[in-house]
């Protein structure tokens, strides 16, 4: 049945809901009265006046209806009349992405979510990239009873080529080649070569048959430069590639066995990444959050509660390159249980972290270019577009 054959007074009733109607008591009292059918000639009068008031406010207002707000834990903001709006943390459960200018608020935002969302999940990731915005929490958090672990990105201890628990190594094999070849630019011929070395690596050290001694990665460096297979442009390209990464932090890739992702998941972390080349960051990242993505995905993990939100302010650089490897990462991560909130100072991103983000928040932009593709990705109407760069 479609909408034109619903009752006059009942499309009232769901556009004062869809307006945020229910906010004090009295029209909490009226909602239900409402929605138990006893409701009289003052009940509907009183949600008539409502509407009517709100109607008023949204035509002298911004063009953009007031979000309809619900009874959740989590404070998202306020209205244009003041009243705060109220939502889930469930709906942070999805990839997010905010973008203004520089001076806008972005980190202010980050913050305000960060404090309510710290006391109601497990696990906690903030990324630091241009900045040292994060580490200055501690101190704010443990008054809340929340320790927030500080991690320099020297200080970490990862080992790119371990296969996550109660997962398949040839199948982790396959998508570890494919985040490298994308983060280290290489060329895609090399994808075979790099996918048949490291798999007789897993066959040398036992991988496959379950053993827990995993190759590291100057060893994968090692025996690309020793193989007398695939293209030798190919194998070059592999070994200067690893060789950067090697001498630019040998502390970090050196151990057998590294840090767990969903060990990680379980903490509170900031990690600061200030000062490391952004080929080595986009790097990090990969190591930490592939295994969990991918071992939450071959455990067949899906629409569950989250327990880990993740937080990357200043992105811009991992969202413009054009590797893909982010977009898989946004595409793989619905409904695993974890949160992601991207943060930029211009929409000048690739098309599909656009595309894959669930939630867009859009601040003060700095051309006129960032308000047409943001609204265009937000969907937003041609008057509220016009309205956006003068107001």
């Amino acid at each position: 049945m479609g909408r034109d054959h619903i009752p006059e007074r009942v499309k009232l009733h769901i556009e004062a809901l869809e307006r945020g109607f229910g906010e004090n008591p009295f029209d909490t009292a009226v909602d239900r009265m409402i929605g138990l059918g006893i409701a009289g000639d003052m009940e509907w009068n009183h949600l008539e006046s409502w509407v009517h008031r709100a109607r008023i406010r949204e035509a002298y207002g911004p063009p953009f209806r007031t979000p309809a707000k619900t009874r959740g834990r989590l404070i998202g903001g306020h209205c244009q009349d003041g009243r705060r709006i109220r939502c889930r943390p469930q709906a942070f459960n999805r990839p997010c992405f905010t973008s203004a200018a520089s001076g806008s608020g972005k980190t202010i935002k980050s913050y305000f979510l960060i404090f309510q969302l710290a006391c109601m999940i497990r696990g906690l990731w903030l990324f630091d990239f241009r900045k040292r915005e994060f580490g200055i929490l501690r101190p704010y958090l443990a008054r809340l009873g929340v320790d927030l672990i500080v991690l320099a990105a020297q200080e970490m201890r990862l080992n790119l080529l371990q296969v996550p628990r109660l997962t398949d190594p040839r199948s982790y094999a396959a998508v570890l080649v494919d985040a490298l070849i994308g983060v280290l630019k290489l060329p895609m011929q090399a994808s075979k070569l790099l996918l048949y070395i490291l798999l007789e690596l897993y066959r040398e050290f036992g991988v496959l048959n379950g053993s827990s001694r995993f190759p590291v990665l100057a060893e994968l460096r090692d025996a690309v430069a020793a193989s007398t297979h695939g293209h030798p442009e190919s194998r070059r390209a592999i070994v200067d590639s690893l060789n950067v990464v090697l001498a630019t932090l040998p502390e970090v890739f050196q151990w057998r066995i590294g840090w767990e992702a969903e060990d990680l998941a379980k903490y509170k972390i900031a990690f600061d990444f200030y000062g490391v080349f952004v080929t080595m960051q986009n790097l990090l990242l990969n190591a930490i959050w592939l295994p969990l993505m991918f071992s939450r995905i071959q455990l067949g993990v899906s629409n569950a509660a989250m327990n880990l939100y993740i937080v990357c302010d200043e992105a811009a650089r991992l969202c413009g390159t054009a590797d893909g490897s982010l977009a898989d990462v946004i595409g793989a991560i619905r409904g695993t249980g974890v949160g992601l909130d991207l943060s930029v100072q211009s929409a000048d991103v690739t098309r599909a972290i656009l595309s894959k983000t669930s939630n867009k928040f859009l601040g003060r932009c700095a051309c006129a270019n960032d308000y047409d593709v943001l609204a265009a990705a937000m969907g937003l109407t041609g008057g509220q577009r016009r309205w956006l760069p003068t107001h």
